[in-house]
């Protein structure tokens, strides 16, 4: 019996594992979303809101000079020009874009977020 349960214990980790690169994704595919843009000087910006993880969840802000597409894995092509996860225990009152500097800064007040709040965040030019 226990021979059968070390078996199942095996081939349940091996598929689960990624060892074809090709369509699988991982166990939990994080939720991706572009929820702002802003044009400056004929370049556009893009902001994506990313949900990370299974029961602890970790909320992450990207910026993207071009638009990206994500495949079904949350994956993208286009390279992240910036990338940040926001602090579960306060709240987000401002994401600042400086593009002559290529940075992002994300400013906060003590709190608990909602949950949702973050998910309309807007770009402002810093």
């Amino acid at each position: 019996m226990k021979r059968i349960f070390i078996i199942f214990c095996m081939l349940f980790t091996l598929s689960c594992s990624e060892l074809d690169k090709g369509d699988s994704c991982s166990i939990t595919v994080d939720s991706v979303s572009i929820i702002d843009s802003i044009v400056i000087k004929n370049k556009t910006y893009y902001l994506v809101y990313r949900v990370s993880g299974w029961s602890d969840k970790t909320e992450i802000l990207e910026l993207y000079d071009s638009k990206p597409i994500f495949d079904n894995c949350s994956n993208s092509k286009t390279a992240m020009v910036f990338g940040d996860s926001l602090e579960s225990s306060k709240i987000v009152t401002h994401v600042y874009l400086n593009p002559s500097q290529n940075t992002l800064e994300i400013t906060y007040i003590d709190g608990i977020p909602d949950g949702k709040s973050n998910s309309i965040l807007k770009l402002q030019i810093r």
